[in-house]
Protein backbone atom coordinates (compact mmCIF):
# COMPACT_ATOMS: atom_id res chain seq x y z
CA UNK A 1 0.00 0.00 0.00
CA UNK A 2 1.14 3.69 -0.92
CA UNK A 3 2.59 5.14 2.50
CA UNK A 4 0.27 8.10 1.68
CA UNK A 5 -2.82 5.47 1.32
CA UNK A 6 -1.62 4.48 4.42
CA UNK A 7 -1.35 7.45 6.35
CA UNK A 8 -4.72 7.86 5.13
CA UNK A 9 -6.30 4.93 6.68
CA UNK A 10 -4.88 4.98 9.65
CA UNK A 11 -6.08 8.64 10.65
CA UNK A 12 -9.64 8.25 9.07
CA UNK A 13 -9.69 4.11 11.00
CA UNK A 14 -8.91 5.76 14.77
CA UNK A 15 -11.50 8.69 13.74
CA UNK A 16 -14.03 6.79 13.36
CA UNK A 17 -12.98 4.09 16.20
CA UNK A 18 -13.10 7.61 18.50
CA UNK A 19 -16.29 8.45 16.97
CA UNK A 20 -18.19 5.51 17.71
CA UNK A 21 -16.97 4.75 21.26
CA UNK A 22 -13.87 3.28 21.29
CA UNK A 23 -11.96 4.77 23.49
CA UNK A 24 -8.13 6.03 22.06
CA UNK A 25 -5.78 3.57 23.24
CA UNK A 26 -7.84 0.57 21.78
CA UNK A 27 -8.88 2.65 18.85
CA UNK A 28 -5.08 2.93 17.93
CA UNK A 29 -4.04 -0.59 18.46
CA UNK A 30 -6.94 -1.73 16.95
CA UNK A 31 -5.71 -0.19 13.82
CA UNK A 32 -2.24 -0.74 14.53
CA UNK A 33 -2.85 -4.72 14.76
CA UNK A 34 -5.44 -4.49 11.39
CA UNK A 35 -2.81 -2.54 9.53
CA UNK A 36 0.46 -5.09 10.61
CA UNK A 37 -1.45 -8.01 9.23
CA UNK A 38 -2.58 -6.26 6.21
CA UNK A 39 0.81 -4.80 5.58
CA UNK A 40 3.29 -7.26 6.78
CA UNK A 41 1.25 -10.90 7.94
CA UNK A 42 -0.39 -12.16 11.62
CA UNK A 43 3.17 -13.03 12.51
CA UNK A 44 4.46 -9.30 12.60
CA UNK A 45 2.23 -8.73 15.53
CA UNK A 46 4.88 -10.34 17.76
CA UNK A 47 6.45 -7.29 16.67
CA UNK A 48 3.60 -4.85 18.08
CA UNK A 49 4.37 -6.89 21.71
CA UNK A 50 7.60 -6.57 21.65
CA UNK A 51 7.69 -2.80 21.10
CA UNK A 52 5.05 -3.12 24.00
CA UNK A 53 7.42 -5.06 26.27
CA UNK A 54 10.37 -3.06 25.74
CA UNK A 55 8.54 0.23 26.33
CA UNK A 56 7.64 -1.09 29.56
CA UNK A 57 11.20 -1.65 30.72
CA UNK A 58 12.16 1.79 30.56
CA UNK A 59 13.08 2.92 34.05
CA UNK A 60 11.99 6.40 33.49
CA UNK A 61 8.43 5.28 33.54
CA UNK A 62 9.17 4.37 36.95
CA UNK A 63 8.11 7.98 37.57
CA UNK A 64 4.71 8.38 36.34
CA UNK A 65 2.39 6.42 39.18
CA UNK A 66 5.00 7.42 41.89
CA UNK A 67 4.31 11.50 40.76
CA UNK A 68 0.75 10.33 40.67
CA UNK A 69 0.80 8.58 43.99
CA UNK A 70 2.89 12.08 45.83
CA UNK A 71 -0.04 14.58 43.57
CA UNK A 72 -3.30 12.25 45.23
CA UNK A 73 -1.22 12.10 48.49
CA UNK A 74 -0.86 15.77 48.66
CA UNK A 75 -4.10 16.53 48.14
CA UNK A 76 -5.53 14.06 50.64
CA UNK A 77 -3.03 15.92 53.57
CA UNK A 78 -5.12 19.31 52.59
CA UNK A 79 -2.14 21.40 51.59
CA UNK A 80 -4.46 22.96 49.18
CA UNK A 81 -6.71 24.70 51.28
CA UNK A 82 -3.99 26.41 53.65
CA UNK A 83 -2.14 27.10 50.56
CA UNK A 84 -5.01 29.38 48.79
CA UNK A 85 -5.80 30.88 52.23
CA UNK A 86 -2.37 31.83 52.73
CA UNK A 87 -2.04 33.41 49.35
CA UNK A 88 -4.89 35.29 49.26
CA UNK A 89 -3.72 36.65 52.86
CA UNK A 90 -0.83 38.37 51.32
CA UNK A 91 -2.40 39.73 47.91
CA UNK A 92 -5.19 40.85 48.97
CA UNK A 93 -4.52 44.52 48.49
CA UNK A 94 -3.69 43.93 44.75
CA UNK A 95 -6.80 44.35 42.10
CA UNK A 96 -8.39 40.88 41.43
CA UNK A 97 -6.22 39.64 44.57
CA UNK A 98 -8.58 36.18 44.76
CA UNK A 99 -7.62 35.29 41.00
CA UNK A 100 -4.44 36.53 41.17
CA UNK A 101 -3.68 34.22 44.36
CA UNK A 102 -5.33 31.74 42.51
CA UNK A 103 -2.68 31.80 40.21
CA UNK A 104 -0.07 31.76 42.35
CA UNK A 105 -1.35 28.69 43.94
CA UNK A 106 -1.79 26.77 40.87
CA UNK A 107 1.81 27.28 40.62
CA UNK A 108 3.08 26.10 44.35
CA UNK A 109 0.48 23.30 43.50
CA UNK A 110 2.21 22.52 40.46
CA UNK A 111 5.43 22.13 41.76
CA UNK A 112 4.03 19.34 44.07
CA UNK A 113 1.51 17.45 42.29
CA UNK A 114 2.26 17.70 38.40
CA UNK A 115 -1.25 16.95 37.30
CA UNK A 116 -4.04 18.89 35.54
CA UNK A 117 -6.74 17.65 36.86
CA UNK A 118 -5.79 17.58 40.35
CA UNK A 119 -5.16 21.04 40.29
CA UNK A 120 -8.41 22.18 38.98
CA UNK A 121 -10.53 20.02 40.82
CA UNK A 122 -8.81 20.74 44.04
CA UNK A 123 -9.13 24.82 43.70
CA UNK A 124 -12.37 24.17 41.79
CA UNK A 125 -13.51 23.08 45.34
CA UNK A 126 -12.01 25.74 47.32
CA UNK A 127 -11.42 28.67 45.08
CA UNK A 128 -14.56 29.26 43.12
CA UNK A 129 -16.94 28.86 45.71
CA UNK A 130 -15.30 31.77 47.96
CA UNK A 131 -14.24 34.35 44.53
CA UNK A 132 -18.40 34.09 43.90
CA UNK A 133 -19.34 34.58 46.87
CA UNK A 134 -17.05 37.33 47.42
CA UNK A 135 -18.69 39.18 44.40
CA UNK A 136 -16.24 38.43 41.38
CA UNK A 137 -17.27 38.01 38.06
CA UNK A 138 -17.74 34.19 36.89
CA UNK A 139 -15.41 34.77 34.46
CA UNK A 140 -12.41 35.72 36.31
CA UNK A 141 -13.40 33.09 38.78
CA UNK A 142 -13.85 30.07 36.19
CA UNK A 143 -10.75 31.61 33.89
CA UNK A 144 -7.94 31.58 36.78
CA UNK A 145 -8.58 28.21 37.76
CA UNK A 146 -9.52 26.59 34.83
CA UNK A 147 -6.23 27.80 32.97
CA UNK A 148 -4.60 28.31 36.06
CA UNK A 149 -4.07 24.52 36.63
CA UNK A 150 -2.79 24.26 33.52
CA UNK A 151 0.23 25.46 34.70
CA UNK A 152 1.25 22.15 35.96
CA UNK A 153 2.15 20.79 32.42
CA UNK A 154 5.07 23.27 32.02
CA UNK A 155 5.94 23.12 36.21
CA UNK A 156 7.58 20.23 37.20
CA UNK A 157 6.85 17.72 38.11
CA UNK A 158 5.28 17.26 34.79
CA UNK A 159 4.23 13.86 33.89
CA UNK A 160 3.82 15.07 30.38
CA UNK A 161 7.61 15.73 30.31
CA UNK A 162 7.72 12.55 31.60
CA UNK A 163 6.24 11.22 28.75
CA UNK A 164 7.62 13.27 25.95
CA UNK A 165 11.28 12.52 27.71
CA UNK A 166 10.67 8.95 26.72
CA UNK A 167 9.39 9.16 23.44
CA UNK A 168 11.80 12.07 22.38
CA UNK A 169 15.24 10.45 24.27
CA UNK A 170 16.12 13.51 26.55
CA UNK A 171 16.53 14.11 29.76
CA UNK A 172 13.75 14.36 32.30
CA UNK A 173 15.77 16.16 34.29
CA UNK A 174 16.79 19.03 31.65
CA UNK A 175 13.05 18.74 30.78
CA UNK A 176 12.36 19.84 34.48
CA UNK A 177 14.49 22.12 34.86
CA UNK A 178 13.55 23.86 31.34
CA UNK A 179 9.84 24.18 32.06
CA UNK A 180 10.54 26.38 35.39
CA UNK A 181 10.70 30.05 33.32
CA UNK A 182 8.48 28.97 30.82
CA UNK A 183 5.97 28.37 33.87
CA UNK A 184 6.83 31.20 35.64
CA UNK A 185 6.45 33.53 32.68
CA UNK A 186 3.39 32.31 31.81
CA UNK A 187 1.92 32.28 35.05
CA UNK A 188 2.79 36.45 35.04
CA UNK A 189 1.16 36.81 31.59
CA UNK A 190 -1.93 35.72 33.75
CA UNK A 191 -1.61 37.79 36.52
CA UNK A 192 -0.80 40.68 34.56
CA UNK A 193 -4.18 40.48 32.95
CA UNK A 194 -6.17 39.63 35.71
CA UNK A 195 -4.31 43.11 37.32
CA UNK A 196 -5.28 45.22 34.19
CA UNK A 197 -8.85 43.69 33.57
CA UNK A 198 -9.72 44.14 37.34
CA UNK A 199 -7.97 47.58 37.75
CA UNK A 200 -10.19 48.64 34.38
CA UNK A 201 -12.91 47.32 35.85
CA UNK A 202 -12.95 46.94 39.82
CA UNK A 203 -16.64 45.26 39.73
CA UNK A 204 -15.16 41.87 38.11
CA UNK A 205 -13.58 41.81 41.49
CA UNK A 206 -14.35 43.25 44.78
CA UNK A 207 -11.89 44.36 46.68
CA UNK A 208 -10.27 42.34 49.91
CA UNK A 209 -12.60 43.02 52.97
CA UNK A 210 -10.65 45.98 55.48
CA UNK A 211 -10.24 42.97 58.12
CA UNK A 212 -8.39 40.82 55.71
CA UNK A 213 -6.25 44.38 54.17
CA UNK A 214 -5.47 45.30 58.26
CA UNK A 215 -3.94 42.25 59.02
CA UNK A 216 -0.78 42.81 60.81
CA UNK A 217 2.75 41.21 59.27
CA UNK A 218 2.87 38.98 62.26
CA UNK A 219 -0.76 37.62 61.52
CA UNK A 220 0.02 37.08 58.03
CA UNK A 221 2.54 35.03 58.69
CA UNK A 222 1.07 33.08 60.65
CA UNK A 223 -0.61 31.69 57.49
CA UNK A 224 2.85 30.38 56.11
CA UNK A 225 3.07 27.83 58.72
CA UNK A 226 1.11 25.36 56.87
CA UNK A 227 3.30 25.74 53.84
CA UNK A 228 6.45 24.78 55.47
CA UNK A 229 6.52 21.40 54.78
CA UNK A 230 4.94 21.42 51.11
CA UNK A 231 7.67 23.98 49.93
CA UNK A 232 10.49 21.12 51.71
CA UNK A 233 9.02 18.80 49.89
CA UNK A 234 8.60 20.66 46.47
CA UNK A 235 12.30 22.09 46.84
CA UNK A 236 13.71 18.61 48.08
CA UNK A 237 12.30 17.10 44.76
CA UNK A 238 13.11 19.83 41.99
CA UNK A 239 16.28 20.44 43.99
CA UNK A 240 17.54 16.97 44.02
CA UNK A 241 17.27 17.40 40.71
CA UNK A 242 18.84 20.20 39.80
CA UNK A 243 21.76 19.27 41.57
CA UNK A 244 22.23 16.05 40.13
CA UNK A 245 21.97 14.47 43.20
CA UNK A 246 18.93 11.75 42.30
CA UNK A 247 17.31 10.79 39.23
CA UNK A 248 13.82 11.92 38.15
CA UNK A 249 12.29 8.60 39.30
CA UNK A 250 14.59 8.85 42.26
CA UNK A 251 13.21 12.32 43.56
CA UNK A 252 9.86 11.32 42.98
CA UNK A 253 10.29 7.97 45.09
CA UNK A 254 11.43 11.02 47.65
CA UNK A 255 8.49 12.88 46.88
CA UNK A 256 6.15 10.15 47.59
CA UNK A 257 7.50 9.62 51.36
CA UNK A 258 7.31 13.70 51.74
CA UNK A 259 3.65 13.62 50.41
CA UNK A 260 2.91 10.83 53.06
CA UNK A 261 4.77 12.37 55.92
CA UNK A 262 2.42 15.81 55.12
CA UNK A 263 -0.40 13.78 55.32
CA UNK A 264 0.51 12.43 58.66
CA UNK A 265 1.59 15.66 59.97
CA UNK A 266 -1.81 16.69 58.96
CA UNK A 267 -3.82 13.79 60.57
CA UNK A 268 -4.89 13.17 57.28
CA UNK A 269 -3.28 9.73 56.63
CA UNK A 270 -5.55 6.59 57.53
CA UNK A 271 -6.37 3.23 55.78
CA UNK A 272 -9.49 4.96 54.23
CA UNK A 273 -7.09 8.30 52.88
CA UNK A 274 -4.22 5.31 51.84
CA UNK A 275 -6.90 3.08 49.78
CA UNK A 276 -8.08 6.10 48.11
CA UNK A 277 -4.98 7.31 46.94
CA UNK A 278 -3.98 4.01 45.61
CA UNK A 279 -6.79 3.45 44.10
CA UNK A 280 -6.52 6.61 42.68
CA UNK A 281 -2.79 6.14 41.65
CA UNK A 282 -3.37 2.67 39.50
CA UNK A 283 -6.67 4.11 37.83
CA UNK A 284 -5.02 7.07 36.93
CA UNK A 285 -1.40 4.95 35.78
CA UNK A 286 -3.31 2.40 33.92
CA UNK A 287 -5.28 4.81 31.56
CA UNK A 288 -1.07 6.42 30.51
CA UNK A 289 -0.29 3.03 30.29
CA UNK A 290 -2.97 1.97 27.92
CA UNK A 291 -2.90 5.05 25.98
CA UNK A 292 1.31 4.38 25.73
CA UNK A 293 0.94 1.00 24.52
CA UNK A 294 -1.86 1.85 21.81
CA UNK A 295 0.27 4.99 20.53
CA UNK A 296 3.45 2.31 20.52
CA UNK A 297 1.66 -0.12 18.44
CA UNK A 298 0.18 2.48 15.60
CA UNK A 299 3.82 4.20 15.60
CA UNK A 300 5.66 0.98 15.18
CA UNK A 301 3.73 -0.33 12.17
CA UNK A 302 3.80 3.66 10.50
CA UNK A 303 7.73 3.39 10.78
CA UNK A 304 7.74 0.35 9.47
CA UNK A 305 6.16 1.26 6.27
CA UNK A 306 8.07 4.52 5.46
CA UNK A 307 5.71 6.92 7.43
CA UNK A 308 8.65 9.00 9.34
CA UNK A 309 10.31 9.38 6.00
CA UNK A 310 7.33 10.31 4.81
CA UNK A 311 6.39 12.83 7.27
CA UNK A 312 9.69 14.29 7.30
CA UNK A 313 9.94 14.60 3.37
CA UNK A 314 6.57 16.55 3.41
CA UNK A 315 7.75 18.64 6.32
CA UNK A 316 11.46 19.43 5.05
CA UNK A 317 9.79 20.57 1.96
CA UNK A 318 7.41 23.25 3.12
CA UNK A 319 8.51 26.24 1.61
CA UNK A 320 8.15 28.08 4.87
CA UNK A 321 11.85 27.64 6.17
CA UNK A 322 12.20 26.64 9.36
CA UNK A 323 10.58 28.54 11.57
CA UNK A 324 7.75 28.07 9.40
CA UNK A 325 8.00 24.70 9.74
CA UNK A 326 7.56 24.76 13.48
CA UNK A 327 4.56 27.29 13.44
CA UNK A 328 2.77 24.46 11.00
CA UNK A 329 3.78 22.26 13.90
CA UNK A 330 1.99 24.21 16.41
CA UNK A 331 -1.10 24.54 14.58
CA UNK A 332 -1.69 20.81 13.47
CA UNK A 333 -0.56 20.38 18.01
CA UNK A 334 -3.32 22.72 18.78
CA UNK A 335 -6.04 21.08 16.20
CA UNK A 336 -5.24 17.98 17.40
CA UNK A 337 -5.37 18.92 21.28
CA UNK A 338 -9.32 20.28 20.49
CA UNK A 339 -10.19 16.26 20.36
CA UNK A 340 -8.09 13.98 21.52
CA UNK A 341 -5.65 13.59 25.14
CA UNK A 342 -2.21 14.81 25.06
CA UNK A 343 -0.44 11.48 25.95
CA UNK A 344 -2.28 10.34 22.82
CA UNK A 345 -0.85 14.18 20.87
CA UNK A 346 2.10 13.28 22.24
CA UNK A 347 2.60 9.54 21.18
CA UNK A 348 1.31 10.04 18.02
CA UNK A 349 3.36 12.71 16.60
CA UNK A 350 6.44 13.42 18.68
CA UNK A 351 7.69 10.09 17.48
CA UNK A 352 7.77 12.24 14.06
CA UNK A 353 8.23 15.73 15.00
CA UNK A 354 11.48 15.29 17.02
CA UNK A 355 13.31 13.50 14.38
CA UNK A 356 12.65 16.68 11.93
CA UNK A 357 13.21 19.23 15.06
CA UNK A 358 16.59 17.61 15.25
CA UNK A 359 16.94 18.07 11.11
CA UNK A 360 16.44 21.51 11.74
CA UNK A 361 18.73 21.91 14.17
CA UNK A 362 16.84 22.77 17.19
CA UNK A 363 16.76 21.45 20.71
CA UNK A 364 14.13 18.68 20.97
CA UNK A 365 14.64 19.86 24.94
CA UNK A 366 12.76 23.23 23.83
CA UNK A 367 10.58 22.18 21.76
CA UNK A 368 9.37 19.78 24.49
CA UNK A 369 8.19 22.93 26.25
CA UNK A 370 6.67 24.27 23.25
CA UNK A 371 4.69 20.98 23.07
CA UNK A 372 3.79 20.97 26.74
CA UNK A 373 2.50 24.88 26.12
CA UNK A 374 0.40 23.56 23.57
CA UNK A 375 -1.05 21.14 25.57
CA UNK A 376 -2.20 24.00 27.66
CA UNK A 377 -4.57 25.18 25.00
CA UNK A 378 -5.72 21.57 24.64
CA UNK A 379 -6.72 21.68 28.12
CA UNK A 380 -9.05 24.68 27.92
CA UNK A 381 -9.86 24.16 23.93
CA UNK A 382 -13.47 23.55 23.27
CA UNK A 383 -15.32 20.95 22.28
CA UNK A 384 -13.57 18.44 24.49
CA UNK A 385 -10.90 20.53 26.73
CA UNK A 386 -10.47 18.79 30.06
CA UNK A 387 -10.25 21.36 32.53
CA UNK A 388 -13.63 22.34 31.57
CA UNK A 389 -15.27 19.20 32.28
CA UNK A 390 -12.85 19.21 35.59
CA UNK A 391 -14.21 22.34 36.73
CA UNK A 392 -18.35 21.75 35.68
CA UNK A 393 -17.68 18.58 37.43
CA UNK A 394 -16.78 19.88 41.06
CA UNK A 395 -19.26 22.63 41.25
CA UNK A 396 -22.83 22.11 42.56
CA UNK A 397 -25.06 20.93 40.23
CA UNK A 398 -27.53 23.32 40.90
CA UNK A 399 -25.71 26.53 39.91
CA UNK A 400 -26.01 28.20 36.64
CA UNK A 401 -22.80 27.81 35.14
CA UNK A 402 -22.52 25.98 32.23
CA UNK A 403 -19.89 24.44 30.40
CA UNK A 404 -19.88 26.66 27.85
CA UNK A 405 -19.30 30.04 30.71
CA UNK A 406 -16.32 28.11 31.60
CA UNK A 407 -14.82 27.62 27.88
CA UNK A 408 -15.78 31.54 27.37
CA UNK A 409 -13.63 32.74 30.50
CA UNK A 410 -10.37 30.72 29.40
CA UNK A 411 -10.79 32.84 25.67
CA UNK A 412 -8.08 35.27 27.05
CA UNK A 413 -6.05 33.16 28.67
CA UNK A 414 -5.85 30.91 25.37
CA UNK A 415 -4.53 33.93 23.35
CA UNK A 416 -1.77 34.77 26.00
CA UNK A 417 -0.62 31.32 26.00
CA UNK A 418 -0.10 31.99 21.93
CA UNK A 419 1.45 35.24 22.79
CA UNK A 420 3.70 32.77 25.36
CA UNK A 421 4.52 30.55 22.58
CA UNK A 422 5.55 33.43 20.26
CA UNK A 423 7.85 34.62 22.79
CA UNK A 424 9.57 31.22 23.33
CA UNK A 425 9.99 30.86 20.32
CA UNK A 426 11.57 34.08 19.48
CA UNK A 427 13.51 33.59 22.90
CA UNK A 428 14.77 29.84 22.99
CA UNK A 429 16.83 30.73 25.86
CA UNK A 430 13.84 31.20 28.10
CA UNK A 431 13.69 27.24 28.48
CA UNK A 432 17.32 26.33 27.41
CA UNK A 433 19.07 29.14 30.27
CA UNK A 434 18.40 26.98 33.61
CA UNK A 435 19.72 23.58 31.60
CA UNK A 436 22.59 25.19 30.27
CA UNK A 437 23.33 25.58 33.86
CA UNK A 438 23.18 22.02 34.97
CA UNK A 439 26.05 21.33 32.77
Amino acid sequence: MDIGLLSIFLIVGIVFLLLVGLPLAFSTGAIASLATIYLFGVDALQLEAMRVFDMMGNYVLVAVPLFIFMANMMERAGVAERLYTAVHIWSGRLPGGLAIATIIACCLMAAMVGIVGAEVVTLGLIAVPTMLKRGYHKNIALGSVCAGGGLSTLIPPSVVFIVYAMTAGVSVGRLFIAGILPGLMLAALYIGYITIRTGLQPSLAPPASMEEQNLSLREKARYLKGLILPFLIAAGVLGSIYAGLATPTEAAGVGCVGATVACLVNKNLNIASVRTVLVGTLRVSAMCYWLMFGAQCIIGVYNRAGGAAFVKSIFIGLPLGPIGIIIVMQVILIILGCFIDFIGILLLTMPLFVPIIVELGYDPIWFGVLFCMNMQISYISPPFGPSAFYLRGVLPADTDITVTDIFRSTIPYAFLIVVALALLMAFPEIALWLPALME
